[in-house]
């Protein structure tokens, strides 16, 4: 299932920066392929790959969220690394999206399995356990680890606008996320939800610089709007998934994701 086992050239924030610029917005594609929800006849191989070729002039990122991928056991893993090829055919950014967060050997076999085996740019990683679960992330160098700081589901809030020493428990993360990166070859994001604007306001203006990573736009409400807005011209993704995997469940599906894509992009320019 290998994909690619070098470092990819340069920083994660310079390569963000050239992808936004050659699809000329901060759109990341999601790719969630859900069978019960796929044209008739297409495969979830062909239809990530579809869906990679008909967005790629105006993505930035593809995210391939992995849950998807290994709900389908060997065929998903087949069809993720397939997929994975296919953006990286692109030039585009790969985010692996699975949420890992484990210490020790356990934590770096989880970052040696997205960077290495599968090439990716960037994972989400929970935070839950601390420092020791973002290191691992944080040791492959021109790689990003998006720490889950302000997701964008309501019971999110539960726990993240805990109060903790110097705001919330979010704010606790984001600075733990950064200290923690502090002298290790990878850099840090954050990942924090388009449906709390004024939550990404405030991080984006406690730290300037750090990639975000922003999913809930399109079906879940967020606004791309509000999100520029807020961002302050920081480096960012927003990322939208459904909206434009399943514009149409017809054999027109590739061509209503361009148009899909193309009309988010516009309101993602960089």
């Amino acid at each position: 299932m290998t994909v690619a086992a070098t470092p990819p050239p340069g920083s994660f924030a310079a390569r963000l920066a050239d992808a936004g610029s050659a699809a000329g917005s901060v759109l990341c594609v999601g790719l969630d392929p859900d069978p019960a929800q796929l044209p008739d006849g297409v495969g979830v191989d062909d239809f990530c790959r579809a869906i990679v070729g008909a967005t790629a002039d105006v993505a930035a990122a593809f995210k391939p969220n992995l849950a998807f991928f290994e709900a389908l056991g060997a065929d998903g893993y087949a069809a993720l690394a397939a997929t994975a090829r296919a953006v990286r055919d692109t030039g585009r950014l790969l985010v692996l999206d699975g949420k890992r967060g484990d210490i020790g050997s356990t934590g770096d076999r989880y970052a040696t399995a997205l960077y290495d085996a599968l090439g990716g740019d960037a994972a989400t990683v929970a935070p839950y356990m601390g420092p020791d679960s973002i290191a691992p992330f944080l040791r492959h160098a021109g790689r990003c680890a998006f720490v889950l700081v302000a997701t964008s589901n309501s019971g999110g809030t539960a726990v993240q606008d805990l109060p903790a020493p110097g705001g919330t428990v979010a704010d606790a993360v984001a600075a733990m996320a950064v200290e923690t990166a502090a002298g290790l070859p990878g850099e840090v994001g954050f990942v924090v939800g388009a449906t709390r604007p004024a939550r990404l306001a405030a991080i984006r203006a406690a730290h300037p610089t750090v990639p975000l990573l922003v999913p809930g736009v399109g079906a879940q409400g967020g606004s791309a709007d509000e999100v520029m807005q807020a961002n302050a011209r920081g480096p960012i993704l927003v990322n939208a998934s459904r909206s434009i995997l399943y514009a149409s469940r017809g054999a027109d599906f590739a061509a209503a994701a361009t148009d899909a894509a193309r009309d988010l992009a516009a309101t993602l320019r960089t």
